[in-house]
This record gives structure tokens, sequence and C-alpha cells, in this order.
């Protein structure tokens, strides 16, 4: 699924970059698109630290992110890192006693806070007394009023000018005593999307990365699994339907591991990987993706000595990845331990897994003369079709 978050940088005086808002966005609308505000941030604060590289994201610098009144009396901010993220106390957030604690206790602990959009009233003195950043609408402010705010309160507090547009206004900015700018002028925000990794995905892909070291741990792949009720389960139907056929019932994770075996127990982590990423809209993508996976296997096994048939097994099942996840192919192998002919197969290289690829596809498709293949490929296609039922029956 893919999620996204815009971020619009912050200069200092140098027209350095000393920042960037991350602004709440669930499309690549570049508009904010109503959502209540706690929901927009925690929306916000998800993607950026959980789903994209926070440093990469911030390019090493800090985050200014909107809280609002809800977020800040729950002292949500500091369950986030204090170094790098400016607190943005949103313009409608009441100077209540449990808002002036909360903050009052981010302080302590060293969180830079700013007033957003900030507007003097009497009620919010306190407010001002705990910030260390004030930013101000400077479309949205008449010059006079800013001029007073900056030369009261600038010997302690940085002004942060927001919505420059023009070079004029930008000098003008500076003049008043702005220490930091943000609008327009320099940069519109920009939107940002990745795909989101759910837990059991980052799990399987944990998994198959410690199946791919010279000696796996079958200690550390068990506990992987047990950490999780749905893999579990799966893994204890599978090795009880698929492999035990009624035999003794294996009961615990450890001896289900050893049981299926290392190949065996990386081709299970590969389906589900591939398992985890369906959508209705893509259930039937997937099942072709496996039928045709175990088809290229088969046909290697009998036919080809150039070939791996689990590097085979492999390209089939992760064929059609881009399309399942509407992102590049590049992009979504990046991390995945698979062999270099496999990623090579998949990135469009020739080689005989590419070449396999594309023959089984147009015998999909009809469209393989049939003396380009060595025997009947339609045992193969039927014994494929035969093994994904078996699967499907052992897994949901």
């Amino acid at each position: 699924m893919k999620v996204y978050v815009a971020r619009q940088p912050i200069f200092d005086q140098q027209l350095r970059v000393c920042g960037y808002e991350l602004l709440y966005r669930r499309s690549e609308n570049n508009i904010f698109e109503s959502v209540d505000d706690s929901l927009a941030t925690a929306d916000v604060i998800h993607n950026a630290y959980l789903v994209f590289n926070f440093r990469e994201l911030t390019e090493g610098t800090s985050a200014f992110i909107n809280f609002p009144q809800t977020l800040i009396e729950g002292e949500v901010p500091s369950l986030l890192p204090r170094q790098s993220l400016v607190v943005e106390v949103l313009e409608h957030v009441e100077p209540t006693e449990k808002v002036l604690q909360s903050l009052r206790s981010l302080r302590r602990q060293g969180y830079t806070i700013a007033l957003d959009d900030f507007v003097f009233e009497e009620k919010y003195r306190p407010l001002i007394g705990l910030a260390d950043i004030i930013k101000i609408d400077y479309q949205a402010t008449p010059v006079d009023q800013q001029q007073k705010l900056i030369d009261a309160l600038g010997h302690r507090i940085e002004f942060l000018a927001e919505k420059i547009e023009t070079p004029a206004e930008y000098e003008i900015a500076k003049r008043l005593g702005y220490k930091m700018f943000q609008g327009y002028f320099f940069s519109r925000p920009i939107v940002e999307h990745g795909a989101e990794v759910h837990p059991l995905r980052h799990t399987l892909i944990e998994m198959l990365k410690e199946l791919d070291r010279p000696e796996p741990s079958f200690r550390r792949i068990s506990a992987q699994i047990e950490r999780s009720v749905d893999l579990s389960y799966k893994m204890l139907r599978t090795v009880n339907t698929v492999y035990q056929k009624g035999r003794h019932t294996i009961q615990s994770i450890e001896q289900a591991v050893a049981r299926i075996g290392l190949d065996e127990l990386k081709r299970w982590s590969y389906l589900m990987l591939l398992r985890e990423m369906q959508t209705s809209e893509s259930k039937e993508l997937i099942k072709q993706s496996v039928i045709r996976g175990k088809m290229m296997e088969l046909i290697a096994e009998d036919t080809l000595t150039d070939v791996l048939p689990f590097d085979a097994f492999i390209t089939g099942i992760f064929s059609s990845l881009d399309v399942i996840l509407d992102e590049a192919m590049q992009t979504l192998i990046a991390e995945l331990p698979v062999a270099p002919p496999v990623k090579a197969a998949l990135l469009g290289e020739q080689n005989g897994l590419r070449k396999l690829l594309e023959d089984v596809i147009a015998y999909e498709q009809l469209t393989i003369p049939l003396h380009n293949t060595d025997s009947d490929w339609s045992q193969y296609y039927v014994e494929a079709i035969r093994w994904s039922r078996s699967l499907d029956e052992s897994i949901e």
C-alpha cells in the first residue's frame, strides 16, 4: 500500500536548509485533504518514522511536526527522538494547565517547541514563555505587528517567517529580524511516497535474511515465527497438511522448522511474503504467479541444466510483484535476499531464468509456438495448479 508525506524545507539566514516541515497527504495531490488534526499528525509520524527512512527524509536536519491539543496533552511528542524533532503547537491549541504541564515536561526533556501561525493574544503569554521558535504567517500578519513581536521577543526566541512568496518579501523579512524562512519563494511542499511494510512482511523478510546466511539458526527462525500467531498457525497447518499428510502430528514450531528443512522453509517464507501482499484486487494475479513459479521450477528440474529449479520458482512467483504493489521492480527487490540471477531476470536482463520466464508467460498467453518447447508443457501446468490448490488449502 502506498503512503505519503509532504516536506517543505526551512532555511536559515545563510539560505541553508535547517529543517523540513512534514505535512499530511493522503495521495499525490499536493493539498491538505480534510481530516482530524490528531489523525493527520499520527499519520505523518507513522509514515515518517516507520515507512520512510527518517534521516533521508529530513536530510539529517530537524522535522517540524504539527501537534494538536489532544496529542500535546498526552505528551505524544515524548515518544519521538528529541534531537531531530521540533514540536509545532498548532494555532488553535488552548493554553490549558494540562497543555502547559506537557510543554514544560517536553522542555525539561530537551525538546524544541515552536508556536505555529502565531497571532498575539494575552491568553497565549504562558505559551510564549515556553517557546523556542515562533512562526508567523507573513501574508496574514501586518508588517508593523510582526516588527513589534520580533522587537519584544527576538532576544530570546527565534522567529520563522512562513509563506514567503517573492524575493521582495524575503528581503523585508530579513530586515525585520527573522532567523528562519519558509514558503513558495524557496520551495513548494514536495510529496514523497513509499510502500508501507507491514509487521508480518517485515518478519518474513528478516527470516529470509537469516535463511540466506551460510549457517542459518533454526532457533532464531523458530523464534521469529513464534512471535506471530498468524505465521505460527500457517506453519503448523502447512507442515501437517502438505508434509506430514496425516502421519504423526507436529505441534511445535521448532519441530515444524526441523521437519520442513532449509530449502522448503525458504520456499514457504517466499510464498507467505507474496500472500502477505494480497488484496482483493491482486488475489488472482498472485495465484497466477504461484502457479507460474511452480511450473518454471518443474520445467527447470526436468529439462534445463543451466537454471536452478529453486531460482526458477522464485523468479516466477515474484514476476508480477511490480504490478501487485504498483512500485518499480528495482525498488521492491532491493532488500529481498534473492540470488543475483533471479534479481537480474526480474529486472529484465537476459539470462536463462529470463528466457524461461518469457517462454512460460508466452505459454500462458497461448502465444508460444509449440515447436519451441522440448516437451508438452501442459503436464507441468496441470501439476503446478494441483500444487497451488493444495497449498491454498493448507494456509487459508
